[in-house]
């Protein structure tokens, strides 16, 4: 038999059962149980919010991948001091166990500032450096949350964008989930007030 295998079509033998070659399944369009036209980012679920005290989103981790992104661009009522956070949910229900640890940095571009922020112990996860008062500000959040549902310490970092007049920041976030919990969902909210914009969750293909 020659060294070189020329053909147009592999087809398989058994139905349904697909083909292995050295060891690597190819079965209805997956290599190995994985999608492999698509890569990158795979848009899981898109959000648009209007004045809205918070979204839950369930079912959304999963072993089909191990990391997620989340960006969202949204205008806050700015009623009070408002901070935008997540929490992690477990079968539909929020895990407010105060093991959530996070902390930014943030640069005040206008004023040329810099300050840190860190929450210890709390029940969520911070997703701002801002607590910016003014009317119709527009925050850019941009995270990567690792191994949500996986049985580790979640955790996440990115960055943050505000358009707050005379005062716009952008800074660098990141956090731990302290116990090894394993979710499928999360929730994202307000610390007061209500939000309107855009909130979407990518599953990052590896």
């Amino acid at each position: 038999m020659s060294s070189e295998l020329k053909v147009d079509t592999i087809s398989e033998k058994t139905t349904a059962s697909g083909v292995t070659i050295d060891g690597v399944l190819i079965k209805d369009g997956q290599v190995d149980g994985v999608d492999v036209s698509s890569t990158g980012l795979i848009l899981l679920s898109s959000n648009a919010v209007s004045s809205s005290s918070g979204i839950t989103v369930d079912s959304i981790f999963s072993s089909t991948y191990t990391n997620y992104k989340i960006v969202a661009s949204i205008t806050g009522s700015h009623t009070t001091t408002q901070f935008f956070r997540i929490v992690l949910r477990t079968s539909g229900v929020d895990n407010t166990s105060s093991t959530y640890t996070s902390g930014n940095r943030t640069f005040r571009i206008n004023a040329d500032q810099e300050f840190e922020q860190r929450d210890d112990a709390t029940t969520y996860f911070n997703l701002s450096g801002w607590d910016g008062t003014q009317t119709n500000n527009r925050e850019s959040i941009d995270i990567t949350l690792y191994s949500p549902a996986e049985t580790a310490r979640t955790q996440y970092s990115g960055t943050f964008a505000t358009d707050e007049v005379a005062a716009q920041q952008m800074g660098y976030l990141g956090g731990t989930f302290e116990n090894t919990t394993t979710f499928d969902g999360i929730k994202i909210y307000p610390s007061a007030g209500t939000f309107t914009g855009q909130i979407n969750i990518y599953g990052l293909v590896e």
